[in-house]
């Protein structure tokens, strides 16, 4: 994500926004305790596995995850499929958190680089990579066509990608759900012009799905956890961690139930000519 592309407010780079708001590394850690372990994106690592098997990895292929997190879905695809993994974050304050974890993880070292890194700027060889992968990143950026052109551009004949994304509804949605977007400077697009990006780059056997129900799911069991945890919570965060996170999780259910928010889950292909 570029910082000139985003209004940082009182904030010098868009990269200082992200580690001094949404994730602080407090913030950052409390997502983690909701999420599981090295995990910062819904559903965790049962939602991980559910999905990452559309890619079919190999051993030995390269893969570009684009928003690493704090590396827990590079973990899983360097150790079950023997892929190896250049993770791209802006966030500094995860990426420190994720490169701690690496280090925890000696077999798989030498699978995984992490760079801390703006991916709407970077220069990657071109058919450099067997598949692109994201969750939940791109609501971060607004100028989305020039970045899919680079995937494209970056991904060998015949690559992959896969990205999870938070998506908007169809019709206009809530004053309320407004607020919350422009407050976290969310870009979110319907799933059907992720369709239609991913059509007019260039990639085939294009598939984007509504996966909304999937993510009301996994919304309702992380909220579940959070209320039957509590005092575990507790001892390691204060309780307005614990409030802003109940009511940031109930909001989105609520905003779910009203149609204003989705999630979309979209796979493409890049032709082998």
């Amino acid at each position: 994500m570029t910082n000139s592309e985003n209004s940082t407010g009182n904030f010098s780079s868009f990269q200082q926004f992200l580690d001094r708001q949404q994730y602080s590394r407090n913030g950052v850690k409390r997502y983690e305790w909701i999420f599981g372990k090295t995990f910062l994106s819904t559903g965790g690592k049962s939602l991980l596995q559910n999905i990452v098997g559309q890619l079919k990895l190999k051993p030995g292929e390269k893969v570009l995850d684009v928003g690493t997190g704090l590396g827990g879905h590079d973990f899983y695809m360097a150790e079950t499929f023997g892929v190896t993994i250049h993770g791209v974050d802006l966030s500094v304050n995860m990426m420190k958190i994720a490169l701690e974890y690496l280090a925890e993880r000696p077999a798989i070292t030498s699978q995984i680089h992490f760079e801390i890194c703006d991916v709407t700027v970077a220069e990657f060889e071109a058919e450099s990579f067997d598949a692109v992968y994201s969750r939940d990143t791109f609501i971060h950026l607004e100028k989305k066509e020039a970045l899919f052109k680079h995937f494209f551009k970056w991904l060998k004949p015949g690559g992959r990608i896969l990205f999870s994304d938070y998506c908007i509804g169809n019709d206009e949605p809530s004053e309320e759900f407004k607020t919350y977007v422009a407050s976290r400077k969310y870009h979110l697009w319907t799933v059907s012009e992720y369709e239609k990006l991913l059509q007019k780059v260039g990639f085939m056997k294009v598939k984007a799905e509504d996966r909304t129900q999937d993510f009301r799911a996994s919304l309702q069991r992380e909220l579940k956890k959070l209320q039957d945890g509590k005092a575990e919570f507790l001892s390691e965060f204060c309780q307005q961690d614990y409030d802003d996170l109940y009511q940031g999780w109930s909001a989105k259910i609520h905003w779910v139930d009203i149609g204003d928010q989705k999630w979309g889950l979209c796979y493409a292909e890049k032709p082998m000519q």
